[in-house]
């Protein structure tokens, strides 16, 4: 029996086929990096939101706290307790 040989055109195939994969997986693995770069922006994103979310109910639960109400009195409605002394500086430098 005679080995068979294989033709030029199969030959010039398979190599077709091999550098077909091979840029297929090089591109896959480029929009694979790009994929996971935008999940870990995205994962920072939620993960701030989060922490947002958590001083967000932590205020919300402290609306009735009376330290929470001093603390909007003197920082949105500039208010001092009685007991408090409040000195003013009007020479310049």
């Amino acid at each position: 029996m005679k080995k068979r040989e294989t033709g030029i055109f199969v030959k010039i195939a398979i190599f077709a086929f091999s550098v077909f994969a091979v840029i297929s997986i090089v591109q896959l693995q480029l929009q694979f990096n790009e994929y996971k770069a935008q999940r870990d922006k995205l994962q920072e994103e939620v993960d701030g939101l989060i922490d947002e979310k958590e001083e967000l109910e932590n205020e919300k639960a402290g609306i009735n706290d009376d330290d929470y109400v001093i603390k909007v009195a003197k920082d949105k409605l500039n208010l001092r307790l009685p007991e408090e002394i409040i000195f003013y500086n009007d020479l310049n430098n």
